[in-house]
């Protein structure tokens, strides 16, 4: 995968990036994988990140799609763009999104917000591609 390229020579770093995805995107936590792929996407759509947009377009398609109209789908979408685009207003958007989610959940929310940001941030850097995980 050419994400794990992206992070560089530091195996460290490398072994951080996987241990932070397993917890936060794949692995149990309160809020549902459909949920934060649907975060994923919106996050990396944000960004402008084709690659992990395409990656995490595949992945939500897999798990039901969405986002599924819903106050629930539309709070998170709204979450991940306004952390995303407006880190400051951070605090308001949690306000926002608790109306919709547990505290449990929203946490799960922010940590895969902040991850996907991380990610796509080194795509964009890289320059990495979706035609680079064919190599």
């Amino acid at each position: 995968m050419a994400i794990l390229r992206a992070m560089g020579p530091r195996a460290e770093v490398l072994q951080a990036f996987l241990a932070l995805a397993a917890a936060a995107l794949y692995g149990p936590a309160a809020l549902g994988r459909r949920e934060r792929e649907l975060l994923a996407l919106a996050t990396s759509r944000a960004n402008e990140a084709d690659y992990s947009a395409e990656a995490h377009t595949a992945l939500l398609a897999e798990l039901g799609g969405g986002p599924d109209g819903s106050a629930r789908d539309r709070a998170l979408v709204a979450f991940a763009l306004r952390l995303t685009l407006a880190p400051a207003e951070g605090g308001e958007a949690v306000a926002e999104l608790r109306e919709h989610l547990s505290v449990q959940e929203v946490y799960d929310a922010i940590a895969v917000v902040g991850l996907l940001n991380f990610a796509n941030r080194a795509a964009l850097a890289t320059g990495i591609s979706a035609s680079d995980d064919l190599r």
